[in-house]
């Protein structure tokens, strides 16, 4: 009897399948978040060099960034998000995303910062 009459093969088979649909359903969920914090931290990049030339508050900035925060959809809350206005123009953000992968939630934390200074 050869191996593939007993089904020896197909175990191993579906073991491989499984482990990749699992890796795809991760990437399905965890890809989402690392685009969407690059696209903040681009965002806040832009938001350092506008602030500087039109001379912003700290206050609106946060609340530019609290806005593109929600079109993202990233849990980001006004205790998150940390602006200072003067010589330097500097916002930071420190956040936590978590992921339900349905057997374990995965927390990531970000942390993006951009800064630029006066002319």
């Amino acid at each position: 009897m050869r191996h593939s009459d007993r089904g020896a093969g197909y175990g191993k088979l579906i073991f491989a399948l499984l482990v990749l649909a699992a890796a795809a359903y991760c990437a399905v969920k965890i890809v989402p978040v690392y685009v969407s914090n690059y696209e903040l931290n681009d965002k806040i990049r832009q938001l350092a060099i506008q602030a500087t030339v039109d001379h912003s508050s700290a206050q609106a900035v946060q609340d530019k960034v609290l806005d593109y925060a929600k079109e993202l959809g990233l849990p980001i809350e006004r205790k998150d998000v940390t602006v200072q206005v003067g010589n330097l123009v500097s916002i930071s953000i420190d956040y936590t995303v978590p992921i339900d992968l349905k057997v374990y939630t995965l927390n990531l934390h970000f942390t993006p910062s951009a800064e630029n200074r006066q002319i």
